[in-house]
């Protein structure tokens, strides 16, 4: 296997110059320059957080018109989370709320940082049961399957190394490759008729159980799949059936013996919640402007393209007034639009199970019972949503993103195109490395960040009913369209989904000899770079949400609406993304392992580095999440249950490889096609990975006191809502939630998300 294979089929760029060297297809002026990035990057991380002073997030919180500085909401220090208390317009502080209040979530204090990269060590000193006070159960779990791809990766970093790329490099024909040239380093340096080759043959075998061994320790398979509830969701209720009394009744004339403790209607507040939010952003600016101390000199533009200004105080007065009388108007006309949906508490979980488990519908009331999600998962507002068109938003969102995939192009073809373009060549008609080389690796990278920002975007609209069933689809098809677009399709050598489909329908078998060039080695190599090192710094500094930051300012009629665009900018970590992501780098690691060995020293750097973010993200950055009793934590298990596609590609391309390429390899070919054959069937029917159980069940128990409310906060009381949010702001509670803790870190136990 040489270069000889590289024909018309396989789009490679060539004509290449190089800063210093020619060797290893570019990698090292990759390596150079996301370094030199990466530093940069981390400098103005560090300078940013340092400019943030002591405040910390709870200038998110604080309504009482001090001066701030629009770093302290990004690039915050750890002290003020635990040392910095707010203070009353007056002066005084304000208090602070006991560790075992039911509207706050106890925080363990972190140290105070020395130096201005003391947050390094900071985040390397975060302990799981800090981090599970303080960010939640979903952090922990998430955090422990980043541990176990690190186990992985450790060992099959070692075995590239030590093994395979020995093999690889020694025992080629003579004047195959350069002794520089990258391809000797991978698979094509040896002939077809090896017998070198069964040792990826054999190896390729033995990753299977090792990934299996190892992720199936991971934490998220010991979430529960129902979580602890003693709370039902009851659905397809009929109009006329749409009332309390009817509920209860006709549930205690089935079940006796259960107590039912209180039924909850669900209703329409889909204008309700726009109108509510508007008076929510009116009502804490006019409290910015009474506790400014210039308030008089205090402006706001009436229009956003408007010149026009009058006082702000004036205007929220006069806004807040007319926004509180639609609220009361819509409240009042929301009650009588009750959905087809309604909530039952029990006494015991043990009574919920039962009337899961036992009830029918029956031939007047055809009801469907399941245990329901948290009050907070819930998307309120989606309800409302008909299932109909529920179903036909998800076909249309779906039918879209498969065309714009269809015809989107890959960075194979922005090479191509670029090659073909006089103007980035230089006079003897040679491309620069920064576009060769560097600008492909960072357009794929971009690539793969941007096709979740789409998936997200439309699943948005789509109107999840639940906030771990948006996150459970995103992290779905974001895999599942990377998957084909990052990895698939290059290493094919094709440009699109629709050139993967125009080649299913001929006879062109010479695109078989583009799988697994040198080139696309070396490709993935850069990509891995790339994402390690920009990739992550990039996610530190969260320029996105920076700019959203920055936009909602810009459209605010004065800056007494900052404090509320404060609090709507903390949003919980985005699993679904950051899942697909990390399983997408774990995948392309583990398939070009055995043909590209050099690639998993970078795919480790990679998973450290992205640890290590996320630690300090989850930490610092993003709001609490749990949804360990949302649907048990699928989320947590799927992901798990991805990594064994990284094995199935990787012994499918082994197999494919064998075959295609020269006469020798058909015993291998043979023996790859039945341990592919055994490893389908076992994850298929068995499953070793999803049905895995842990030797000790988690500790998640159902606590003692009342059930959550199943209310929306724009129907609870207004005068109670705005109490509890300003009795909590001094806690963890107040990031822009007016109902209790996402999570009541008392239910669970450390051991639960042991990683």
């Amino acid at each position: 296997m040489s270069d000889s294979n590289n024909n018309s089929y396989c789009l490679v760029a060539s004509n290449r110059t190089s800063f210093f060297t020619s060797a290893y297809n570019g990698i090292p002026e990759t390596l150079i320059l996301n370094t030199i990035f990466w530093i940069l990057l981390i400098l103005l991380f560090t300078m940013l957080r340092h400019q943030a002073g002591d405040f910390g997030r709870l200038a998110l919180v604080n309504n009482n018109g001090n001066k701030k500085r629009w770093t302290e909401i990004f690039y915050s220090r750890a002290t003020s989370m635990v040392e910095q208390q707010p203070t009353t317009s007056s002066g005084h502080p304000t208090p602070r709320p006991s560790a075992t209040s039911p509207d706050s979530t106890p925080l363990s204090p972190v140290q105070l940082e020395q130096g201005i990269f003391g947050w390094i060590k900071i985040t390397f000193k975060l302990r799981k049961e800090t981090i599970l006070l303080h960010t939640g159960p979903d952090a922990v779990h998430y955090l422990s399957f980043q541990q176990h791809l690190m186990g992985v990766m450790a060992l099959v970093t070692l075995v590239s190394l030590t093994i395979i790329l020995p093999v690889n490099f020694l025992n080629g024909p003579k004047n195959a490759y350069d002794v520089n040239a990258f391809g000797r380093t991978t698979m094509a340096n040896l002939s077809p008729e090896s017998p070198w080759l069964w040792v990826h043959t054999i190896v390729t075998i033995l990753y299977i159980p090792l990934v299996v061994l190892i992720m199936r320790r991971a934490s998220g398979r010991n979430a529960f799949k129902k979580a602890a509830t003693r709370t039902i969701m009851i659905s397809n209720i009929a109009s006329s059936d749409r009332n309390k009394t009817v509920v209860r009744n006709y549930m205690q004339e089935l079940f006796p013996d259960i107590t039912i403790e209180s039924v909850s209607i669900a209703y329409n507040i889909s204008r309700l919640y726009v109108k509510n939010a508007e008076y929510e952003r009116v009502h804490e600016a006019r409290l910015y402007c009474e506790h400014h101390r210039d308030r008089d000199t205090l402006v706001a533009k009436t229009e956003m393209c408007s010149c026009k200004k009058e006082n702000a105080f004036e205007y929220y007065q006069r806004e807040e007034r007319k926004l509180s009388g639609d609220v009361a108007r819509l409240r009042a006309s929301t009650m009588n639009e009750p959905l087809d949906i309604a909530f039952l508490t029990v006494s015991t979980v043990q009574e919920a199970q039962n009337i899961v488990t036992h009830f029918s519908p029956g031939t007047y009331r055809q009801w469907h019972m399941m245990f329901a999600p948290s009050p907070d998962d819930i998307f309120w507002e989606n309800l409302n949503v008909n299932k109909s068109h529920w179903y036909l938003k998800f076909i249309c969102v779906n039918v879209v993103l498969f065309i714009v995939l269809f015809f989107l192009t890959t960075p194979a073809m922005v090479v191509n195109l670029l090659n073909s373009r006089p103007w980035l060549k230089d006079t003897e008609g040679k491309i620069s490395p920064l576009v060769s080389e560097f600008l492909p690796t960072l357009m794929l990278w971009t690539l793969s960040a941007l096709m979740p920002v789409i998936v997200a975007i439309s699943d948005k609209w789509m109107g999840h009913y639940t906030r771990s069933k948006q996150n459970y689809s995103i992290m779905t098809k974001c895999f599942s369209y990377l998957l084909l677009m990052i990895l698939v399709l290059p290493s094919l050598g094709l440009t699109s989904a629709q050139a993967l489909l125009e080649w299913s329908f001929t006879n062109e078998t010479g695109r078989w000899q583009c799988i697994f060039l040198p080139e696309r080695g070396s490709f993935y190599v850069n990509y891995i770079i790339t994402a390690a090192f920009i990739g992550t710094s990039l996610e530190l500094l969260r320029f996105p949400e920076l700019i959203v930051y920055i936009w909602s300012l810009l459209k605010a009629n004065s800056k007494a609406e900052t404090p509320f665009i404060r609090k709507s900018i903390l949003i919980e970590f985005p699993f679904g993304i950051h899942y697909a992501w990390t399983t997408l780098v774990f995948t392309i690691a583990i398939v070009y392992s055995i043909f590209c060995p050099l690639i998993m020293p970078f795919a480790m750097v990679y998973i450290c580095l992205k640890h290590f973010v996320d630690r300090h993200n989850l930490y610092f950055a993003y709001g609490p999440s749990n949804m360990i009793s949302r649907k048990g934590g699928k989320i947590h298990s799927t992901a798990v249950t991805m990594t064994k596609f990284s094995v199935v590609i990787l012994v499918l391309v082994m197999a494919m490889i064998c075959y295609f390429r020269g006469e020798g390899g058909m015993a291998r070919f043979i023996l790859l096609i039945i341990t592919l054959a055994i490893t389908l069937t076992l994850f298929t029917f068995m499953s070793p990975i999803k049905r895995c159980a842990a030797t000790r069940r988690p500790s998640i128990v159902e606590i003692a006191g009342p059930a959550p409310a199943y209310v929306p906060d724009v129907l609870k009381d207004h005068t109670i809502r705005t109490n509890n949010a300003r009795t909590s702001a001094a806690g963890f509670n107040g990031y822009g939630s007016d109902s209790v803790s996402d999570y009541d870190s008392s239910q669970y136990s450390v051991n639960s998300v042991e990683a």
